[in-house]
């Protein structure tokens, strides 16, 4: 049995402040373990080194482990687009000042390039892909004086169904992601069968859907909202309406066990029609963020999203009739974008009704995916360069002065619109302080019987 201090890293209020859920995962895995587990958030503490080192000092641990969630804010418009590592390599100094326990890191940030960011924080031990099973077998190895690697790749067999662990919840932090942002996070399954050619899900989680029970989702809802006083909550599965159907079984439950909770997620504007949202909403769905990413359907096949736009159309459409909001996200200067696709997709996204518009310029490059081969092979990028810091991808096609200042034209004026990015962050500010929390771009779209939901005070 060991004392295992975890320590969330993650500091982005953009959108809002989102509950460190893998954390609370490997804390419960450990716990099952039977070591001695505690949590410290970062963000929840308000940056206070002098906390931390106060924690590092009175629990003793054996072993620290620091979970990076983003290292970056993807958003090409922004100095370094607000880059963590500095700040992960400050944390790591540290905590190795203060104790001598040995420093694991891992997260899904720290996953996406592993041997870069390992190299850059001067940690002992990397854990990459889900952690569950891989740091509580580190940690035994480690007890037990055998010799392991100092960056332990993701397991060959991942876990299924009830291995994955419900989460740990601290009752400090989720008393404190619910005063700022009014909800938690939850996951009902992993992985993505899906090819999108910029992403590193299917890198991180694995190329099929691997699903938690449905009783356990609701077990874990009807915990949260028992002990917690949990009211929302967003799945953050990678897509959560599967061709499998589970999602639509999760709902079921969630019905059948009278469990009353809003509830939002990521979605796939293709398979789901007026059908699925009906009932996706009779569980509580309130809210759809819809990866669609291009706006046409030649910048749709180059980013390999498997769907068209009459498939987008399709979706608003029955979104409209379920009266269920939509935020569309796009990102214009990817494979293929050229002054005539931008036009076309400009022209499409203003047929999207009753729906927000989310708009980033250029797309992060991550190794490993799709887009970076495109990169390396169309000369923008070279081998040997390093991704730690951002670097997006912008289509040779296009200039992209000319393709920004397009966008924030089409967008101005119109506050369902949201160019650049930072234009959310200073509409959900303006929001929080007349009191509204959550997702609050929801409250942009109105229907003719939604009254009673234009709220969400604190």
């Amino acid at each position: 049995m060991s004392r295992v201090l975890l320590v969330s890293t993650n500091l982005f209020a953009n959108p809002y402040p989102v509950y460190p859920l893998g954390m609370a995962v490997i804390a419960s895995a450990l716990g099952a373990r039977g070591h001695v587990v505690r949590q410290f958030d970062f963000k929840v503490e308000d940056q206070a080194e002098d906390k931390l080192k106060k924690e590092l000092a009175e629990f003793t641990p054996d072993f620290v482990g620091i979970s990076i969630r983003n290292i970056d804010n993807v958003d090409s418009l922004t100095p370094d687009g607000a880059w963590t590592m500095s700040r992960e390599n400050h944390i790591v100094s540290l905590v190795k000042q203060s104790t001598n326990a040995p420093v694991i890191v891992g997260g899904s940030g720290f996953s996406a390039m592993p041997e870069e960011i390992f190299d850059y924080l001067g940690a002992d031990y990397g854990v990459v892909g889900e952690g569950e099973r891989i740091i509580c077998d580190l940690i035994d190895a480690l007890n037990m004086g055998k010799p392991v690697p100092k960056i332990l790749p993701r397991s060959g067999i991942p876990l299924m169904g009830n291995e994955m662990c419900s989460p740990l919840w601290e009752k400090g932090f989720v008393d404190y992601y619910l005063k700022q942002s009014g909800t938690v996070n939850l996951q009902t399954k992993r992985g993505c069968p899906h090819n999108c050619s910029y992403c590193v899900y299917p890198m991180l989680e694995g190329r099929k859907f691997r699903f938690r029970e449905p009783r356990a989702v609701v077990d874990d809802l009807e915990q949260m909202q028992k002990h917690f006083d949990v009211k929302t909550v967003f799945f953050t599965d990678s897509v959560f309406n599967d061709s499998e159907g589970h999602y639509l079984e999760v709902a079921e439950e969630i019905i059948s066990s009278g469990l009353k909770m809003r509830w939002a997620g990521y979605f796939r504007p293709k398979g789901i029609g007026l059908k699925e949202m009906t009932l996706l909403k009779r569980s509580g769905l309130y809210a759809m963020e819809v990866g669609t990413d291009a706006g046409c359907d030649e910048t749709l096949d180059n980013f390999k999203k498997g769907f068209h736009f009459d498939d987008v159309i399709a979706f608003n459409k029955a979104s409209i009739e379920a009266e269920i909001p939509s935020a569309h996200f796009f990102i214009f200067g990817g494979p293929g974008e050229t002054e005539k696709t931008l036009d076309e997709g400009l022209k499409n996204i203003a047929m999207l009704d009753k729906s927000v518009i989310f708009v980033y310029s250029g797309a992060r490059i991550l190794p490993g995916t799709d887009l970076y081969r495109r990169a390396l092979k169309e000369g923008l990028i070279s081998k040997d360069a390093s991704l730690l810091k951002p670097v997006y991808y912008f289509s040779p096609e296009i200039d992209i002065d000319y393709m920004n200042r397009t966008i924030e034209k089409e967008a101005s004026g119109r506050r369902e619109f949201i160019f650049p990015p930072d234009k959310a962050q200073m509409m959900i500010d303006a929001m929080n302080i007349f009191g509204h929390k959550g997702l609050l771009w929801d409250m942009l779209v109105s229907f003719s019987n939604d009254t009673g939901r234009r709220r969400r005070k604190g």
